[in-house]
Order: C-alpha cells, then sequence, then structure tokens
C-alpha cells in the first residue's frame, strides 16, 4: 500500500507544479493584463499543495528503522 501512496503523492505534486507553471507562464506571455488576488492565491494554494505532496511522499518513501 505503501508504493500507491508515494506514486499518488508524487503525481499530485507534478500536476500542481505543472497547473502552477501554466499559470505563472500566461500570466507572463501577457502583459495587457493585469495580475489579480486571484492569480496569486492560485500560485500559492497550488504551491503548497505540491509542497505538501512532496514533503510526504519523502516521508512515506523513507525506510523505517525497523525495517533494515
Amino acid at each position: 500500500m505503501r508504493r500507491y501512496t508515494v506514486s499518488s503523492l508524487l503525481i499530485l505534486a507534478i500536476m500542481s507544479v505543472f497547473w502552477a507553471y501554466t499559470i505563472v507562464d500566461t500570466l507572463l506571455r501577457e502583459f495587457s493584463k493585469e495580475i489579480t488576488w486571484v492569480d496569486l492565491g492560485s500560485i500559492f494554494v497550488l504551491g503548497l499543495i505540491a509542497g505538501g505532496a512532496f514533503s510526504l511522499a519523502w516521508g512515506f518513501g523513507r525506510k523505517s528503522p525497523q525495517a533494515r
């Protein structure tokens, strides 16, 4: 079960990073648009999701001292 948890968390993190990058890329390409609080909030939330998923995947992926 642990293997599925780690892979699911990594997929979630990669998808969050992709969508955050898509938002930032869209904002940088269109200078005529103003950056709104919704844009910044969505980038922040996606960053939190990606960071949490990466840290949980790292924590679940580590070997426990008893498993050695």
